[in-house]
């Protein structure tokens, strides 16, 4: 198979190599190209009865789109073959490509209702959610540095926020149009409050997006725009996944990284990661850290939290918080409100 993992654990060729690979017959793969370490994004292509069914779409540079269009042409289809692109979440790495897709085809867009309010309408819009990011790294006591580097990227930022409204939602257990109820929506929130899987019932295939990937811990965050508890959202989302695959049959087809066997040991490696960071950020506020700030530079990371880019630093903000929210509601901290937040164990 053309997805299998590589030896060294990334794609050791260009992506214009690996587009539109063949995973079975009528699944097609092409790794879009994404300014991260992750270095690609994975967009699916689908054979249905009523034309092409797109999994995700990349981040928006010419770059990706042109290896859209060469996966496309690779797999002997084309623009005028896509009925439909369903989106696992909107992060702009999946859903990126959105308006040129808008723009060139008659294809229409779905996503899980939960998604829409993490896109915005107009400039405006996108400024205030910027605004909000900035109130939310005070509130977890970042330092203004912090503050001013996010300011200095808001034009960057503003441009990844899509502004392309989706055509129709897909809901729990939502068959999606045109494919007769072979594949359908999973649910799966935790990463974004929308994420979506979507089991493909005759091929045994589930694709994951970033709610499961093969070797990165998918980042779970309690930030602007997310829901209240995140990470159990997200812990719930993971047996959810593993009910449908009581037989160990099914193959996963993530966002990033390769196509993978072994999805229930998988999923108990990353509920088993998330056991453990718990116990690390709990062990941080003991030792005297109090705010979100200060427990993220304690905990362990995969590169020192001061080497971090400030999006990645910003995630891992964003995780950090969700954990200690996590353990305040199961009682184990006590959070009084201030800016910044303070975090403390509670009381026996």
């Amino acid at each position: 198979m053309p997805a299998e993992r590589p030896a060294d654990g990334i794609w050791a060729f260009p992506a214009e190599d690996f587009a539109g690979a063949l995973v079975m017959p009528g699944v097609w793969v092409s790794a879009l190209p994404f300014p991260s370490p992750l270095r690609y994004v994975f967009s699916y292509l689908i054979e249905t009865a009523d034309g092409l069914v797109v999994v995700d779409l990349g981040w928006n540079t010419d770059e990706a789109w042109r290896t859209f269009l060469a996966g496309l042409s690779r797999a002997g289809k084309s623009l005028d073959d896509v009925s439909g692109v369903v989106v696992t979440h909107v992060h702009p790495d999946h859903y990126g490509l959105a308006s040129r897709i808008r723009d060139t085809s008659s294809a229409w867009i779905a996503v899980h209702p939960a998604e829409r309010p993490q896109l915005v309408i107009d400039d405006a819009g996108a400024e205030r959610r910027i605004d909000d990011m900035a109130r939310w790294l005070r509130r977890c006591g970042a330092p203004t540095i912090e503050v001013e580097r996010l300011r200095a990227e808001s034009a960057e930022i503003a441009a990844a926020i899509s502004k392309v409204q989706p055509d129709l939602d897909l809901v729990d257990g939502a068959s999606v149009l045109g494919t007769d109820g072979s594949l359908v929506s999973v649910h799966t929130p935790g990463h974004t409050p929308g994420h979506v899987c979507f089991l493909d019932r005759e091929r045994g295939l589930i694709f994951t997006g970033d709610h499961v990937l093969p070797r990165v811990t998918p980042n779970v965050s309690k930030r602007p725009t997310s829901d209240e508890d995140p990470l159990q959202d997200f812990t719930r989302s993971l047996h959810c996944l593993d009910s449908l695959d009581s037989e160990g049959s099914l193959l996963a087809l993530p966002g990033h990284e390769w196509v993978f066997e072994g999805l229930h040991e998988r999923l108990a490696e990353i509920e088993g990661h998330h056991v453990d960071r718990l116990a690390e950020v709990e062990a941080a506020v003991r030792q005297g850290c109090g705010t979100v700030w200060e427990v993220a530079q304690a905990v362990r990371w995969s590169r020192p939290f001061d080497t971090l880019q400030p999006r990645a630093r910003r995630s891992a903000i964003g995780e950090t918080y969700s954990h200690l929210y996590r353990l305040h509601a199961c009682g184990k901290l006590r959070l009084t409100p201030a800016f910044p937040e303070r975090w403390t164990i509670a009381s026996a």
